[in-house]
Parts: structure tokens; sequence; C-alpha cells
């Protein structure tokens, strides 16, 4: 969340000005989820889909008590379709940089 306060306004402004500095990197995308979206699939919790360069894709889960590695085909089918729910409701890269350096502009 861009606009949730976590840890003052000088915080919030470093991070997302960090955060679009790093977007730079020609291997780094980031998609920022309006709250306009409601409710998506994204908001059960944080997730990692993996791949390694011999084509093996696991996933791991970001929970309250633990973290969960998956390596299911079954539950990485389940993981990128809620992926690709997120990424719907996404904007694009570019509109997701110009909404982080607005919002950064705002924790002054």
């Amino acid at each position: 969340m861009v606009r949730r306060c976590v840890g003052g306004a000088e915080v919030m402004r470093e991070q997302l000005v960090s955060l679009a500095e790093t977007a730079r990197l020609p291997h780094v995308r980031v998609h920022v989820v309006p709250l306009s979206a409601g409710a998506y699939g994204g908001l059960s919790g944080p997730f990692v889909i993996a791949s390694s360069a011999d084509n093996r894709t696991a996933g791991y889960l970001d929970t309250l008590l633990h973290g969960q590695v998956v390596s299911d085909p079954g539950d990485l089918v389940a993981l990128t379709a809620a992926w690709e729910n997120v990424r719907g409701e996404a904007l694009s890269h570019r509109q997701s940089m110009e909404l982080i350096r607005e919002v950064a502009e705002t924790w002054i």
C-alpha cells in the first residue's frame, strides 16, 4: 500500500523513491493494484512464483505464522491463476511508476 503510513512520512517517501529507482533496472517491473480494484485474488497474502534455469518452478506462500514452499503442479496452477488475477487488476508498469512518484511527493 503506497498510501498507508508505516514508519512515518519521511520513511514512506524514502521507500517509494527507492522503489522507483529500483524499478528503473531492466529486469524489474512494478505493478500497483489500485484501491479502486476492490477485492481481488491477491488479498489472501503475499506469494512468489519462481522458475530456475532448468525450468523447475516452485511457489512460496508467506503467512502470518510461517512460509510454505509448494511444488505440487496443482498448487502451482492455482498460484499462477492468482498471479494472473493480480496482474489483471494492476496498473501498467508505467502507470504504477507515475503513481509511486506522485504519492512519494505527498509524503513530505
